[in-house]
């Protein structure tokens, strides 16, 4: 086959006889240069099949490295020269030249020779197309080709390769950059072990992070392994496709196909002409219809009851976009009539043409149902099942506006428990619930139907009641409330009894509002718990004033707290026989900034209700027994110092825990320190006898404060382990003239002497009362007659400079 040949020559003579003789050939000159350079120049442009080259040129490119231009554009060189030395031979072969022929060269030589470069060079050709349809081919599969030789230990990528694995590997096997180091452990051992078994592998795996860009995927991999006779690796080829988006949208749909089967809400997939193709579960739940049975059926032929404006056409006409939500009915396979939420939705693919329906479905009978169940629980206690604060408002305004209208009254009552707090802190929260529930129960055994029970909050309870026309109803009512409360109720193995205190006020008389007739009932509440508790007050407004009074004392309390406003006095405690100074009473006092000295009388029972009366308890504590301490080591070694402990204190499941880290930390002497009890407190504190134990086990002194004046119960004595009473003031204060006064105080002293109890009288103001004590056998006393209580300097002084004794 002729070809297309340039000769370089820069002989003119023999340039011509070459072309003559190749034309002779049947081939074409393309052009005869006599440079290098000029050869160089114009082969790219012509692009010869072969180019006749000579290497001794005129110019300072000869022929050997005009060949080299030419090689880089794949243009075939013969050389044709008058030279074969080894030298030139060595620089010629370095362009890699198609064949070389030697001056003066014989024709059918050189016919030979031309054929045969250009038979090759048709053959490579050919490769080379065959190079390109696979290259192309590897570009269009986005394919990477790899090979391992183990012989020569080579590994070759070519393609995609580096693109999709990152990198491109040294090795197959290296720990670092080897081809199966790139790859997920995971997946790595089947791989390994396929290619040492000589086995073809189709799998996809997931790759590492890449050292150099950090990315990793999935990819497709066929490889195929080869071995040697010897059973081990020879070499293994293989390609390679990134696959990370097929295997994100694979994941995709398996999670939208995980939706579509557990959803709740039924789903079916419609075709163009709007027939089903498959069906969820939740669908066939919430209809009866199998998938066999509704497959290629429109939604209006089943679904759909028998109305225009239900069907699939006229909704999505309705909408102006792809999308339509509403509420439609629906029917059951048994043929029932439900309501259910509706939403339909076009799918359409990318080239904006119609592909599927959606149609969605869910059941709002069931949500109707939670809508209500979710209102019932907005407006009333889960624990009683009364109402609550929300219902409270809307009750209370409601009837305002029916009496506004009809020109009636509306009542309200406050009820606030009794104790509950201290049964509820020592039987536990769920004894709270159950007596509460039980309260609440009673409550609405009481009540008419217009009547509306509410529990607001802990132990308080709001009635409101409409239509009154006559304050004597209300209070019929508070006494039916009072004496169905206070019965004994069954909790827990124990009969227990609580009382109530209730506040009752009237729209209009007393509040035009929902917020001042509800503070005007809590205010009489509060009133009705000073004047005994276990029973009601109507609103007055002292009551108001008394209220707003408990608020700022609560709240300057919490300031008191925080800006050391509280501070003690201690009352000198004497011996009788001889006026000899034995200790201390410790009594708190508050400097409010405002309005000066605050007595505890005042706001000791607010911090005992807001449960203040922790801190401040074990403050007074504390404090008194740091004081005391360095009173000791100024030399009164023997005082006594006593401190009021509260029932919500004796009532507080650390109590003990709490006396015993003040007095390890203040390490003050635990026989010194007298804690003063109220008979109530000891009443009403359940573990009472336990409890006191445990503190004298501490090794402290027990003293009941202000015998006489509770509910006596000579069991207290008998039982308890007590060191002291405390003679109360309100029968000193008349002594000795008061026949009354003479008889009891005679009676506890001689009653302390026989149970050997140590006696102290309060309020002592003068001689003839100390003369008529001291005789009648009482050990100690404190009192105005003595000293009123001191501030600590005062104490310093007195301890400074004893006196004789006081009197």
């Amino acid at each position: 086959m002729n070809g297309r040949i340039m000769i370089v020559e820069d002989e003119r003579i023999v340039a011509l006889d070459l072309r003559q003789t190749l034309e002779s050939f049947g081939h074409e000159v393309v052009m005869v240069a006599s440079s290098g350079e000029q050869a160089v120049a114009e082969g790219p442009r012509l692009k010869p099949d072969l180019v006749l080259m000579d290497i001794h040129l005129d110019g300072p490119m000869d022929g050997t490295a005009a060949a080299c231009v030419l090689q880089e554009h794949s243009i075939p060189v013969l050389f044709l020269t008058a030279f074969a030395g080894q030298a030139m031979l060595d620089l010629a072969e370095r362009s890699s030249p198609y064949g070389y022929l030697v001056k003066p060269v014989e024709t059918r030589a050189l016919q030979a020779t031309v054929r045969m470069a250009l038979a090759r060079r048709r053959a490579e050709l050919q490769v080379e197309k065959g190079e390109e349809r696979l290259r192309l081919a590897m570009d269009a599969a986005e394919l990477g080709v790899w090979e391992w030789d183990a012989t020569r230990h080579r590994f070759v990528s070519e393609g995609r390769f580096e693109s999709i694995f990152g990198c491109s590997p040294e090795s197959l096997d290296d720990a670092e950059r080897g081809f199966l180091a790139r790859i997920d452990p995971a997946f790595r051992p089947g791989i390994a072990e396929a290619l040492t078994q000589g086995q073809a592998i189709r799998t996809t795996v997931k790759l590492n992070e890449s050292p150099d860009s950090g990315d990793n995927g999935w990819v497709d991999l066929h490889a195929q392994a080869f071995s040697r006779p010897d059973g081990g690796l020879d070499r293994a080829v293989g390609v390679i496709r990134d696959v990370t988006l097929e295997r994100e949208q694979e994941e995709r749909l398996r999670r939208a196909a995980v939706v579509f089967t557990s959803t709740g809400e039924g789903m079916a997939i419609l075709d163009v002409d709007h027939r089903v193709i498959s069906i969820n579960p939740a669908f066939e739940t919430l209809t009866g219809f199998t998938e066999h049975e509704v497959k290629g059926l429109a939604p209006d032929d089943f679904l759909h009851a028998r109305r225009r404006e239900d069907s699939f056409e006229a909704r999505l006409q309705e909408s102006d976009s792809d999308y339509w939500s509403g509420e439609v009915a629906c029917l059951r396979k048994d043929g029932t009539l439900f309501p259910a939420w509706q939403h339909l939705c076009v799918v359409r693919d990318a080239q904006g043409q119609v592909g599927n329906y959606v149609l969605a479905i869910s059941d709002t009978g069931a949500l109707r149902r939670a809508e209500a169940q979710i209102n019932h629980l907005a407006y009333h206690d889960t624990l009683t099942g009364l109402g609550n604060r929300n219902m409270l408002e809307d009750t209370i305004e409601r009837e305002i506006d029916r009496a506004r209208q009809h020109g009636g009254r509306v009542a309200v009552l406050f009820i606030d428990l009794d104790g509950f707090k201290l049964i509820n802190d020592t039987l536990g929260h769920a004894a709270g619930d159950t007596l509460l529930r039980e309260v609440a129960h009673r409550i609405s055994r009481i009540l008419r139907r217009t009547d509306t029970a509410i529990r607001i909050g802990g132990d308080e309870f709001v009635v409101v009641v409409p239509d009154i026309t006559r304050l004597e109803d209300c209070a019929s009512l508070a006494e039916k409330l009072l004496c169905e409360i206070r019965t004994g109720i069954d909790l827990e193995h124990e009969r227990l009894s609580v009382s109530a205190s209730i506040g009752i006020a009237v729209f209009p008389d007393n509040a035009n509002d929902f917020t001042g007739l509800v503070q005007a009932a809590d205010s009489a509440m509060y009133g009705a718990k000073e004047r005994g508790r276990n029973r009601y007050a109507f609103y007055s407004n002292d009551m108001a004033e008394r209220a707003i009074e408990r608020l700022h004392i609560e709240q300057g309390l919490l300031r008191a707290i925080a800006g050391d406003q509280l501070l003690l006095q201690y009352q000198p405690v004497v011996r009788l026989e001889d006026g000899q100074l034995v200790g201390f009473e410790a009594l708190i006092r508050w400097d409010e900034p405002t309005h000066g000295r605050i007595g505890p009388d005042r706001f000791i029972p607010v911090a005992e209700e807001c449960g203040l009366i922790d801190y401040i308890g074990a403050w007074v504590l504390r404090t008194a027994c740091a004081q005391a301490v360095s009173w000791i080591r100024q030399g009164f070694e023997a005082l006594r110092l006593a401190v009021n402990v509260s029932a919500r204190q004796m009532s507080a499941g650390d109590f003990v825990t709490t006396v015993r880290e003040i007095l390890d930390e203040t390490e003050f002497p635990p026989d010194q320190l007298d804690l003063e009890i109220t008979e109530s407190t000891l009443q009403s504190v359940d573990h009472s006898r336990q409890l006191l134990a445990e503190l004298r086990a501490l090794g402290v002194c027990i003293s009941i404060d202000d015998f006489g004046t509770g509910f006596s119960s000579l069991s207290l004595l008998k039982h308890l382990q007590i060191d002291r009473i405390k003679i109360d003031r309100s029968f000193v204060q008349d002594l000795p003239g008061d026949a009354n006064g003479v008889a009891v105080t005679e009676a506890i002293v001689a009653m302390a002497n026989r149970l050997g109890l140590s006696l102290i009288a309060e309020g002592v103001e003068t001689a003839t009362q100390q003369e008529f004590l001291r005789k009648l056998g009482c050990d100690e006393a404190q009192g105005y007659l003595f000293s009123r209580p001191l501030d600590v300097r005062d104490v310093d002084m007195l301890i400074a400079a004893p006196p004789e004794h006081l009197s």
